[in-house]
């Protein structure tokens, strides 16, 4: 069928494939239609499967041919893909670029198509990288506040029976926004609407305009939005909010003792017991913060010392993964977080999120190569350790175990996991380290380096 193809390199690790089909193909494939449509169409005058391919083809000669083309073009582009070497990606859209395609049946049929490939990568240098590791070590108040979450964590919600609202109170609220006149905008209406004050999880973000009011209590809250607020909205305007407070809930903290351990797990008989765990926790989770820190900088460096385009698909797609688990952690679906706020809304976020998902993408191409490279596996036994040592945690046999990860197709994530490991190893064992800044423990946790 193809009796010519060529592929031209594009840039961002796309591809113009060319192909010519020869006329013969093209009228072969027309012929094959219209002895079809002869035996089942059914015309005026005319018995089924009787009706002469002279008169279809007059009577539909241009439908017939767009339809044979859409042949002819699916069969060249199976044949095609099937030894090409530069595959399609399978996230990638090709498309014909040809504007006006059509089939003409004396003349052999050229079209050219454009789809993004994986990526083509050269490796810059990836041992005796040299990084900078910052100096961090634990402090008290990195445990203060890590037993501070845990009481925060386990506190009561009650109601508050006397005084006015503050900070960190959960209130329940109905609202509506005023026109000028003062009068109520119903689409702005919210009956019961519950938030705690300073979370800023509401829309008008009212947090401090509310400290200080009594359950029961109505008032008209004027605010002013700055030219350059977050939402664009409100960015510039001055809006009027009457506000009643429903309700007014209070956290009541547990005391610090051993009672309040032992309500955290009863492996712990008093609250000492409760600090030494989180002390070991904290220095644990320290090392494996550092030690992903220093991979992800060595990646960083070596990515940006190697040459290869980024496929805009592939960059879409590792944004549309970040977009669900964005929906996913607001407990929502896909869909209806776009609803919510709107294309623009997605597309601002989309353009927010770029410069970080080309880093990661960039880090996770070049992590791929590498291992490659190195031949870096995981074995079967490998994979059985840490099937075991899940099952321990999870207090399950190991028969178990293995039978949840092989029914949930989880074994190969677990290959994929230690494989990064390795990886990771490898990389740091030739390393150069430098001693870099002294940072606090939450400024690593909050990544503010």
């Amino acid at each position: 069928m193809i009796v010519q193809q060529e592929v031209k390199k594009l840039p961002k690790s796309s591809v113009a494939l060319t192909l010519t089909v020869s006329k013969d193909a093209s009228r072969l494939e027309y012929e094959s239609l219209l002895q079809r449509y002869s035996k089942n169409v059914v015309l005026p005058g005319f018995r089924k499967g009787k009706v002469p391919s002279s008169v279809l083809e007059q009577k539909f000669g241009e439908g017939l041919k767009v339809e044979a083309l859409q042949e002819v073009v699916d069969k060249a582009l199976h044949e095609a893909f099937e030894k090409v070497e530069d595959k399609p990606l399978s996230y990638s859209q090709p498309r014909i670029v040809d504007k006006e395609l059509k089939l003409d049946l004396d003349q052999d049929l050229t079209f050219t198509l454009e789809y993004d490939v994986y990526p083509a990568i050269k490796l810059g240098d990836y041992k005796g990288v040299e990084i900078e590791v910052p100096q961090v070590a634990l402090a008290a108040e990195d445990e203060t506040r890590e037993l501070e979450r845990l009481r925060d964590q386990n506190a009561m919600v009650v109601e508050k029976t006397s005084g006015k609202v503050a900070l960190g109170d959960t209130v329940t609220i109905n609202y509506e926004e005023l026109d000028e006149e003062g009068k109520p905008l119903a689409v702005t209406s919210r009956q019961d609407f519950v938030f705690t004050l300073g979370s800023g999880l509401n829309y008008y973000k009212i947090d401090q305009d509310l400290v200080g009011w009594n359950k029961g209590e109505t008032s008209t809250i004027v605010k002013t939005y700055p030219a350059d607020f977050e939402d664009s909205d409100l960015a510039g305007t001055t809006k009027k909010i009457q506000v009643t407070v429903t309700q007014i809930k209070e956290k009541k903290l547990p005391d610090l003792d051993d009672d309040f351990a032992q309500d955290i797990n009863e492996n712990y008989k008093t609250l000492a017991d409760l600090k030494n765990a989180i002390h070991e926790r904290l220095t644990k989770n320290l090392e494996t913060l550092i030690k992903n820190r220093n991979v992800e900088a060595l990646l960083d460096k070596i990515a940006t010392s190697s040459v290869f385009e980024l496929p805009e698909s592939m960059l879409q797609a590792e944004m549309e993964q970040t977009w669900n688990s964005f929906a996913n952690q607001s407990r929502m679906d896909p869909e209806q977080m776009e609803r919510i706020l709107g294309p623009e809304g997605k597309k601002k976020l989309f353009e927010d999120w770029r410069p970080q998902s080309e880093a990661a993408l960039r880090r996770r191409l070049v992590m791929e190569k590498i291992i490659e490279n190195e031949k870096i596996e995981a074995d079967e036994a490998e994979v059985n350790a840490e099937i075991q040592k899940q099952a321990d945690l999870s207090k399950m046999t190991f028969a178990d175990a293995q039978e949840y990860f092989e029914k949930n197709g989880l074994k190969d994530y677990l290959a994929h996991d230690i494989r990064d490991r390795k990886l990771g190893d490898f990389l740091l064992a030739s390393a150069k380290l430098k001693k870099g800044k002294k940072m606090s423990y939450l400024d690593l946790t909050e990544r503010k380096d």
